[in-house]
């Protein structure tokens, strides 16, 4: 709903308007609210574009990578609690052209409509929970695997869109001018801090982010692959179904096991060519077991500053989310051995159980 009347005419012309009937009211529900939104989107466009291209992005920004479900979400909040970091929420992912004019207005709106807490995790969720930059990108310009979800019988002309590898070169200069537009935007509306972001997308995209924003810094952090898988599993069958406009007949598992696949391919190819003071790696496990231990290293690896001016803060922080359960998977050996026959390189390169 937060894309603009020509990208979602593109979209919808793209995959020509092939919608199952079932998804026609949500279909006329989105033409419906992005009509209605155009004129604040022309305004926005008119009052605040020249100064967002002149907005300077002074400080690197920070990537938070890593497969869905590894715990990118419960690593940002951490670190968002030292409030020098800038970051985009719920409305500015959704609607990326009325963020800096239409942000309270839309934020009313939407606050009834925002379940307490995500439906895949019971992580509590409102109006100002961090979010992928994903979404902003689909609306801006659909070049994304994520515009897949809506049309995921035509999955396959927006994976390319995860490497670039196969795409034109005019789409790759069109994603990294969104994506540095985008980011420009969310400066300004952030009053200039430092952004810290994350998106499980950008695991691959490491090398591309660098061409852009050669000063940025990254934090890779990964989880028990056997519990990733069956967590993922979970994410696209509670969450994917709310973005469809036509049901889906591919084999979720081996989707699942080939982007999964590509991230990692594609993350271990690049990383060597990360300069080391740029990038660190991090177990899930670890950050749950001796939290305040691993933020430390984070701070030291990448030069964010004095941890001790933070480290009460994340302490209360921590203290509050005693009693919350993680989600929890019984796995077979027949599981196990199935999934390390597809993932058995990042599986042994972490040091996790072999079947």
């Amino acid at each position: 709903m937060g894309a603009s009347i020509k990208m979602w005419l593109k979209l919808l012309w793209q995959n020509k308007f092939n919608i199952s009937w079932k998804y026609i009211p949500r279909t006329l529900a989105i033409t419906l609210v992005t009509a209605l939104f155009t004129p604040f989107t022309i305004y926005e466009h008119i009052r605040f574009n020249r100064k967002i291209r002149n907005t300077e992005i002074k400080k690197p920004p920070i990537f938070i990578v890593g497969h869905w479900r590894t715990g990118t979400t419960h690593l940002q909040n951490l670190l968002l609690l030292d409030d020098k970091y800038g970051y985009l929420d719920l409305v500015e992912a959704t609607f990326p052209h009325l963020m800096l004019s239409g942000f309270k207005f839309i934020s009313a709106v939407m606050k009834p409509l925002i379940p307490d807490k995500r439906p895949m995790d019971n992580m509590a969720m409102t109006a100002a929970t961090p979010q992928e930059h994903e979404f902003a990108i689909v609306d801006l310009c659909l070049l994304s695997p994520q515009s897949g979800l809506i049309f995921p019988e035509n999955r396959d002309r927006y994976l390319k869109y995860g490497t670039f590898e196969d795409a034109t070169e005019a789409e790759v200069k069109e994603w990294k001018d969104n994506l540095v537009f985008y980011l420009k935007k969310l400066t300004l509306k952030e009053g200039g801090k430092q952004l810290l972001l994350k998106n499980p997308l950008d695991t691959h995209r490491v090398k591309l982010i660098l061409e852009v924003f050669p000063d940025a810094k990254f934090i890779n952090i990964y989880r028990n692959p056997y519990k990733v898988f069956f967590s993922t599993v979970k994410l696209h069958n509670v969450n994917t179904h709310l973005f469809w406009l036509q049901k889906p007949h591919y084999e979720l598992n081996d989707f699942i096991f080939d982007l999964y696949l590509e991230f990692y391919d594609k993350f271990y190819q690049d990383f060597d060519s990360i300069p080391k003071d740029q990038i660190i790696e991090l177990k899930y496990e670890d950050l749950i077991s001796k939290p305040m231990e691993e933020l430390e290293k984070i701070y030291e690896q990448l030069n964010l500053g004095d941890f001790e001016l933070v480290n009460g803060k994340i302490q209360t922080y921590l203290d509050s989310l005693t009693g919350y359960q993680v989600g929890n998977y019984k796995i077979s050996k027949k599981d196990k051995e199935l999934i390390y026959s597809k993932w058995h390189e990042t599986i042994d390169r972490w040091g996790y159980e072999k079947p």
